[in-house]
C-alpha cells in the first residue's frame, strides 16, 4: 500500500520515518513525482510496522479530538481510565499472586445449626414467622384505611402463599380458574383450602410498609418494599457461605418501576452476587436509577467474603484495571472480560482482528494484573489477577462436525465460561415455577422475585444438609413447603397476644400458656404476663 504526503508535510515524513534531505530514493524508498497542479508529491510503499504506526496515530488523534457528545456520554457510563504508564507493562514472566482461601463453604449460622429433613424448615429460615407477621401487620392497616376487612393471620397468611406457590406449578391464565368448576379447568385443592373470595381480597390489599410513617424527606424508591427487600437480603447473607468462585451479574424480574433504568428489556434491574458452583444467591442490590460508582456497587455486594480469598468473575460491565487492584488489596482476585478504555495498555486496546491470526494471544501484564487479547471469530479482552498466561485444551461444537472437537483456549477463558454461570443458575431455576400474576403494583411483583429467590436458596440449603433426602429437584421442594403451609392438619390457629394487645398492638401468636390457657409470645411477653399479680388486658 502507498504512503502519499503532500510536499509541505515532508518534514513530518522526515520525523515519522527518518528521511533526510541526502538520502537517495534508493537508501530510502521515496519517490518524489509531480502532481498534475505542478506541486511535487512525496510517495513510499509501506512496511507492515509503518502502517501500524500510521494508524495508531490517527486512532490516537481520532480518540483525543473526539465528538463531544461521545464523550459526554462515556464520562456519564462508565468513565474511561487513564492506562498504566507504558513502562509499567511487561510481556514475559507473569505470575499471579496468591491468595489462599480461608472458608469452609456450605450452610452457617441457623443454617448450620438447622437438624431437620423437612423442607418447610428451611424455607422458614428465610420466609419466617418475623416477616410474615409483619407483613400480616401491613396488609391489615393498608386495607384497614380502604376497606371493611377481616383481619388476616399469620396462619391464613402462609396458606395465602402456599397457594400463591402453586400457581407456579399449576399455570392457568386468569386467576379465577383455579377455582373453576367446570370439569374440565377444575383444581379442587385450590377452593379446599381457601374461597376464591378471600385469596383475592388478601391479593388486592397485600402490602408490605406502612405508607402514612414515609417521611416527608425521604428519598428511598424501594421505600415500599425496604422492610422485605432487608430482612430476605441479611438472612442470605447470614445462612450460606459460597464456594472459591463467585460471580456477580445482573438478575431479571419482570414489570416496570416509577424510576427508570435504560434497558427496556430488563425493566427492573438487580445486582446479583451469586456462588458459580451452586447458583446461591448471597447478596443483591436492585438498581434505583441512582449514579453510583461500579467500584462501590461491586466492593457493597461482596460484603463479607471480602479478604477471604475469593475469585470474583465479572462481565465487562464491571471490570476495570484500577477495580482489579483495588479488590486485589481487599484479598479478592478478579476474572472476567473487559471493555475498551478501563485502564489497559495501548497495545491492547487497538488491536482489531486484523492484527493477529484466529487463536494468537497478546499478552501485558503489571505487577499484580494481566491483560490478555485473544483472537478467537472475534478477538476476545480479559484481565485477570489469578490465572497464568497458559492455554488449556477444550471440546467444542464447531459447524460442520458431528462430535466436539479439540481447542486450544486461554485458561482465564475457560474458567471464566464456567464459573460465570451462577446467576443464570438462579434465574433459570426460579424461571421454571413462576407464581408472579398479573398486577399494576410494581411492589407485589418485586416482593414475588424475593420470594422465588428465597424457595430457590432454601433448597440448596436443605440440598447441602440433606444429600439423601426425599426432595432431589426444586420441584418436590416446593410441593412439599406447599403441602406443609396449606395442609388443614398442619396449621396452627392463632390468636392475638394478650400482652401485645394491651400494649395496642396487634401481633398474634400460635403459643400459649398451658396452665393459664392465655396466648401469649414465647419470651418475653410470656415472662412480663407471669411476672404481675392478676396481670390482665
Amino acid at each position: 500500500m502507498a504512503f502519499i504526503k503532500e510536499e509541505s508535510e515532508e518534514m513530518k515524513i522526515e520525523e515519522a520515518f527518518g528521511v533526510k534531505e541526502e538520502d537517495t530514493e534508493e537508501q530510502t524508498g521515496w519517490f518524489q513525482i509531480k502532481g498534475e497542479l505542478g506541486h511535487f508529491i512525496l510517495i513510499k510503499m509501506l512496511t507492515t510496522t509503518e502502517m501500524l504506526f500510521i494508524i495508531y496515530s490517527q486512532t490516537r488523534e481520532a480518540h483525543r479530538h473526539g465528538p463531544a457528545g461521545d464523550q459526554t456520554r462515556a464520562a456519564v457510563n462508565h468513565p474511561a481510565e487513564d492506562p498504566e504508564p507504558v513502562h509499567e507493562w511487561h510481556e514475559m514472566n507473569w505470575q499471579p499472586k496468591n491468595l489462599p482461601f480461608t472458608e469452609n463453604p456450605g450452610p452457617v449460622g441457623d443454617a448450620a445449626a438447622l437438624d431437620s429433613i423437612e423442607p418447610k424448615d428451611f424455607i422458614e429460615l428465610f420466609i419466617s414467622d418475623e416477616l410474615i407477621q409483619n407483613i400480616v401487620d401491613q396488609t391489615n392497616l393498608y386495607a384497614d384505611q380502604i376497606h371493611a376487612w377481616k383481619p388476616v393471620t399469620v396462619s391464613e397468611m402462609k396458606v395465602f402463599l402456599g397457594l400463591f406457590f402453586l400457581t407456579g406449578i399449576i399455570h392457568k391464565p386468569e386467576l379465577d380458574m383455579y377455582w373453576s368448576t367446570d370439569e374440565m379447568l377444575a383444581t379442587p385443592y385450590f377452593s379446599k383450602v381457601m374461597s376464591r373470595n378471600r385469596f383475592e381480597i388478601i391479593w388486592r390489599f397485600l402490602h408490605f410498609n406502612d405508607n402514612t410513617a414515609r417521611p416527608a424527606n425521604d428519598t428511598d424508591r424501594l421505600y415500599k418494599v425496604r422492610p422485605v427487600l432487608d430482612h430476605l437480603v441479611s438472612k442470605f447473607r447470614e445462612m450460606y457461605q459460597p464456594n472459591t468462585n463467585i460471580c456477580i451479574d445482573e438478575g431479571m424480574p419482570r414489570g416496570r418501576l416509577a424510576f427508570r433504568v435504560y434497558n427496556p428489556q430488563k425493566p427492573i434491574k438487580s445486582y446479583i452476587l451469586c456462588d458459580s458452583e451452586t447458583g446461591y444467591c448471597f447478596n443483591m442490590k436492585p438498581y434505583c436509577g441512582e449514579s453510583a460508582a461500579l467500584k462501590d456497587t461491586v466492593v457493597s455486594l461482596l460484603d463479607r467474603l471480602a479478604g477471604h480469598g475469593y475469585r470474583l468473575f465479572m462481565d465487562h460491565f464491571y471490570n476495570s484495571v484500577q477495580l482489579c487492584k483495588h479488590l486485589l488489596d481487599l484479598k479478592t482476585h478478579v476474572c472476567g472480560t473487559i471493555r475498551k478504555n478501563r485502564g489497559e495498555p495501548p497495545v491492547i486496546r487497538d488491536l482489531r482482528n486484523a492484527d493477529f491470526r484466529i487463536g494468537e494471544t497478546v499478552m501485558c501484564h503489571t505487577e499484580n494484573v494481566m491483560v490478555l487479547a485473544w483472537r478467537d471469530k472475534q478477538t476476545v479482552k480479559m484481565v485477570t489477577t489469578c490465572h497464568e498466561n497458559k492455554m488449556e485444551e477444550v471440546e467444542v461444537w464447531q459447524r460442520g462436525h458431528q462430535e466436539k472437537i479439540a481447542k486450544q483456549k486461554p485458561a482465564c477463558i475457560v474458567e471464566y465460561n464456567n464459573a460465570m454461570n451462577g446467576v443464570d443458575k438462579l434465574d433459570q431455576n426460579i424461571k421454571y415455577y413462576p407464581f408472579v400474576r398479573k398486577s399494576h403494583k410494581w411492589t407485589k411483583k418485586f416482593v414475588t422475585y424475593l420470594l422465588q429467590i428465597s424457595l430457590f436458596n432454601a433448597f440448596v440449603i436443605y440440598k447441602a444438609k440433606n444429600p439423601q433426602g426425599n426432595c432431589k429437584t426444586l420441584l418436590s421442594f416446593i410441593q412439599s413447603v406447599i403441602n406443609s403451609w396449606t395442609s388443614k392438619e398442619q396449621q396452627h390457629p392463632t390468636r392475638r397476644c394478650r400482652v401485645c394487645a394491651r400494649n395496642g398492638l396487634r401481633s398474634e401468636t400460635s403459643f400459649y400458656c398451658k396452665s393459664c390457657g392465655v396466648p401469649l409470645h414465647s419470651g418475653n411477653c410470656y415472662t412480663v404476663y407471669h411476672s404481675k399479680i392478676k396481670y390482665s388486658a
